[in-house]
């Protein structure tokens, strides 16, 4: 039970009060744990009209990666325990249905909650109980750069299961609000009298002559060109949005609108990150993305000192060998600085690239540098590479391409849990044809393996663990 009984049957000033509580409990506790923070603040005013208007234990809430999902578990019973987040033992910083029975599925790695949201509609419909629940998703607009997503839209709204897509849009990278005309075309078209006159009007067109209606779908085609959900109505997605993500009032509305259409929708919503907290509103959005333990009053980390970390020597070096070679190249997949990448990418654009959460595309595209003689480094956490299994085997290691694979985070990596433990690239390398594993102990022969990978002809990768040796 929620420590604020059922958010249903509170006024918007009681859940607006309540979304201030929930963001001073996360602040309080990220500060002393670490975790994820910009996001988790920013999706809160989302999270609490979700819970006034749907039953978390009925209806999937599927949160994709859901490190945005620390309000959520501080609504389902979790407000003491949360003081145990990421700890040994303790509330995981992800949704994990082993704690809650109102965590619906686990998650962890990115862009995986609308095919979720797909096949618990399908479930949903063959159980005959359309109507009576509805799984919701929210998604990023960082998530959006995977194919993944892709595929999901490309089913779901060809076969018109109910579904609610939130994309929770934090950087406007989705389509930015084009002034007065933005405001007005997302305030109709998320009223029920917009939704009611664009099913009369497309009833009227099928009855009007061919080309009639072939003047009025031209009609209908610029308008859409002014409107920033065309891509989702194409898939067959009704779309509503761009509408503020920090509006209670509005965010319940839509969403009683998009409950009651009984078809897939998609709510673009706009946020801030670190909502309700200055000092992450501010610049550093990357940094206050995941976070150790600070100082709430100034910002300050509060991480002692420590032994220079594996991925700091790997950045310095990676830039040592660009300077060397223009021959080498790289890429991440959305995690620059996580990985150690940004030095080589800032001092090199051409040459190194971030292609956002693409690990599929990242590791074929390297496969292509490395036959047209360029050296490149695929630069990915060991869970991440995971996602380009395939690609590693057919598209470089069939080919004997010398394609680099630097492998961060491998091993056990603490707090964030059983979603990101770097614990199988070993096993799932060691069965691939033509690639060679090696493994540096410390700086110095991060350095040598980082040379020896260089000039090495065929596929290899080297591994190395969070933090220092």
């Amino acid at each position: 039970m929620s420590k604020f009984g059922d958010l249903k049957t509170k006024s918007i000033e009681e859940l607006e009060e309540i979304a201030e509580q929930v963001r001073q409990r996360i602040l309080e506790v990220v500060s002393k744990n670490g975790g994820h923070l910009s996001s988790t603040l920013g999706a809160t005013d989302i999270i609490v009209a979700m819970h006034a208007v749907f039953d978390a234990e009925k209806n999937p809430f599927i949160f994709d990666v859901s490190h945005q999902s620390y309000a959520h578990k501080l609504l389902t019973g979790r407000w003491d325990s949360f003081e145990t987040l990421r700890q040994f033992g303790g509330i995981s910083g992800f949704t994990k249905p082993k704690e809650s029975d109102s965590d619906y599925y686990m998650a962890g790695h990115s862009s995986t909650s609308i095919s979720l949201a797909t096949g618990a509609a399908k479930a949903i419909a063959l159980k005959g109980q359309q109507g009576e629940r509805v799984p919701i998703a929210v998604i990023g607009d960082g998530s959006m750069s995977a194919g993944m997503v892709y595929e999901a839209m490309n089913e779901l709204g060809d076969r018109k299961y109910p579904a609610i897509i939130i994309l929770n849009d934090n950087e406007m990278s989705i389509a930015s609000p084009i002034g007065a005309v933005s405001r007005i075309l997302s305030q109709t078209m998320a009223s029920p009298f917009y939704q009611k006159f664009k099913a009369k009007t497309k009833e009227m067109l099928e009855h009007l002559p061919d080309s009639a209606t072939y003047m009025a779908k031209r009609v209908e085609e610029s308008f859409h060109l002014i409107t920033p959900g065309i891509m989702f109505e194409e898939l067959g997605l009704e779309y509503i949005g761009p509408i503020d993500g920090h509006n209670i009032t509005s965010l319940i509305e839509t969403l009683k609108i998009a409950r009651d259409m009984k078809r897939p929708v998609i709510i673009h919503v706009q946020t801030t990150k670190g909502k309700g907290y200055e000092v992450a509103e501010g610049t550093g959005k990357e940094h206050w993305h995941g976070v150790g333990a600070f100082d709430v009053a100034t910002g300050d980390s509060l991480k002692k000192s420590a032994p220079k970390a594996s991925t700091a020597i790997f950045s310095e070096t990676l830039v040592e060998l660009a300077d060397e070679d223009e021959k080498v190249v790289g890429v991440t997949a959305a995690m620059p600085s996580g990985t150690g990448m940004s030095g080589a990418l800032e001092k090199y654009p051409e040459r190194f690239w971030d292609v956002a959460i693409a690990e599929q595309h990242a590791v074929t595209s390297m496969g292509a540098m490395a036959k047209e003689g360029f050296k490149p480094f695929c630069v990915l956490y060991s869970t991440f590479l995971q996602r380009g299994y395939d690609q590693i085997i057919h598209d470089v290691c069939l080919m004997n391409l010398g394609v680099v694979f630097a492998i961060d985070r491998a091993g056990l990596v603490g707090e964030d849990g059983e979603t990101h433990q770097g614990v199988f690239d070993i096993s799932f390398l060691r069965a691939i044809p033509n690639m060679t594993i090696f493994a540096p102990s410390s700086d110095e022969t991060m350095v040598k393996a980082m040379r020896f990978a260089k000039d090495f002809p065929t596929p290899c990768a080297f591994r190395y663990p969070r933090g220092a040796f």
